[in-house]
């Protein structure tokens, strides 16, 4: 504060109060020239890297320990400062680090490897399947690449993604199962492909470039654009074509470009496999025995709000289930992995009549579907895998106006849901109860025809065909 704005200050406001101002001022100045330095935040410190010239592996992850905690503080006490520091980061490695880095190894020759890469830190269905495949035929080494993305801090991720670039540089494929920006500032070599195997079978609500217009959710079209997150891909593999006009908008892919390709998803491959089926049984009863004997529902919603802040749904009254269903059912849950405050179990039905897999991680959400007799959901791609089972599906769509407002949806939900659409417990419990006579199985086998049907237990063969096509 300048010697005019304090003189200012002391006429309009007097001079107890311009003294406070100016306390709060040179206060918040210390804090911020703490974090500065604390965070890597300046030019020198940052693009120096000094984390990489401490003499130990402890001294290091101490160092990046204490990044995250601030980041963490941050994200509390100055969320605009934050969000400056991870913008000025992104911008350094992914605009100019990830491209010098790219450009540096991929002189090298390509190798007979393929990478499997996630933002976070474990493989997705897809990946791990696909992985295994390539494995046992034993024609390509394969190297996995976690980022932990949200669970380290800004530095450690994007140095994360350096190593993965350099792996990239010089492999024959990638495979990611998410959208990245960490390819959207350069052109990979012609030969390595990258193949995006998408982490969901179909889709409900709007993602990527549908949500430009959306101010609820998602990016700015300007941002979408700068780092566009689709950049570079080869292919994209979906479960039919019916669903090829949604991957062309939401990745803003031309239509006929070749890049979306209808082989397949690969982790539904399981679903065919009988041996896998009743290893799952198996494993469930093992873990649970209360279960055996027991129909099963499940019951899989995906999140409310943003993906930062991911909300479980709760209105799932599992009292009235089970008043109403334990003679013949139990109830297994099982929130989306970004849902937080997922609603507990009431204490007296825990491991009793309901079960929280999302909390015990007995079992895959793959191997759920495959064992589950009814499924619940609601905007979930899980609608999309479990008709592979042609088993029922009930839609709890209690919030359906509010999330359309909120996130938006590619089809007409009454139209395109293969089973009732619910607003309330009473009416999926009435259902349940006189599920013989209301369950449509032929409303599942359409469903399946149109939306999943190169989903047929080869789709890992056809997937794998693509890193020499």
């Amino acid at each position: 504060m300048d010697i005019k704005s304090i003189l200012r200050n002391i006429k309009r406001k007097g001079i107890v109060q311009t003294a406070a101002i100016y306390k709060n001022r040179k206060e918040y100045h210390i804090r911020k020239e703490e974090y500065r330095k604390t965070l890597a935040y300046n030019d020198n410190q940052y693009r120096n890297r000094p984390f990489l010239k401490l003499d130990t592996t402890a001294a290091k992850r101490a160092y990046l320990d204490v990044l995250f905690e601030k980041e963490l503080a941050l994200q509390k006490e100055n969320k605009k400062q934050l969000n400056r520091y991870k913008r000025e980061m992104k911008e350094l490695y992914v605009k100019e680090r990830i491209p010098q880095m790219y450009a540096e190894y991929s002189k090298l020759p390509v190798q007979e490897k393929v990478i499997f890469m996630e933002n976070g830190n474990s493989p997705s269905p897809s990946s791990s399947y696909i992985a295994k495949q390539i494995k046992k035929q034993g024609c390509y080494r394969v190297v996995y690449s976690g980022l932990k993305i949200r669970q380290i801090s800004q530095i450690e991720y994007f140095e994360n993604a350096l190593e993965f670039i350099k792996e990239l540089a010089t492999a024959k494929a990638v495979f990611l199962s998410t959208a990245n920006d960490l390819l959207s500032q350069f052109d990979v070599r012609p030969e390595t492909k990258v193949i995006q195997l998408w982490h969901g079978v179909g889709v409900f609500k709007k993602v990527g470039y549908s949500t430009v217009d959306n101010k609820n959710f998602g990016l700015d079209l300007k941002t979408r654009m700068e780092y566009n997150q689709y950049r570079n891909y080869d292919y994209v593999t979906i479960a039919a074509e019916e669903q090829s006009w949604i991957f062309e908008e939401a990745m803003n892919i031309p239509k006929d470009s070749g890049v979306i390709v209808p082989v397949g998803v690969s982790r539904t491959d399981v679903f065919y496999q009988e041996e896998y089926i009743q290893r799952a049984y198996q494993k469930l009863y093992r873990n649970f025995p209360q279960i055996k004997g027991k129909k099963i529902i499940l019951y899989a919603p995906t999140f409310r709000g943003a993906v930062a802040d991911a909300q479980a749904p709760n209105e799932l009254d599992i009292n009235a289930f089970a008043k109403n269903l334990s003679d013949d059912y139990v109830l297994i849950i099982k929130h989306h992995g970004l849902s937080q405050n997922v609603p507990p179990i009431p204490e007296h039905l825990e491991n009793v009549f309901a079960f929280d897999l999302g909390k015990n991680k007995v079992l895959s959400i793959e191997a759920l579907l495959a064992i589950a007799d009814i499924c619940i959901t609601d905007y979930s791609s899980i609608a999309f895998e479990y008709a592979i089972m042609e088993r029922p599906i009930l839609f709890f769509a209690y919030d359906l106006e509010d999330y359309i407002d909120q996130r938006g949806l590619y089809y007409p939900y009454d139209e395109i849901t293969p089973g009732p659409v619910c607003r309330t417990n009473q009416e999926m419990i009435d259902y349940i109860v006189h599920i013989e006579e209301r369950f449509d199985k032929q409303e599942i086998l359409d469903f399946k025809q149109k939306y999943v049907g190169a989903c047929d237990g080869h789709a890992t063969e056809r997937t794998i065909a693509l890193i020499e096509s």
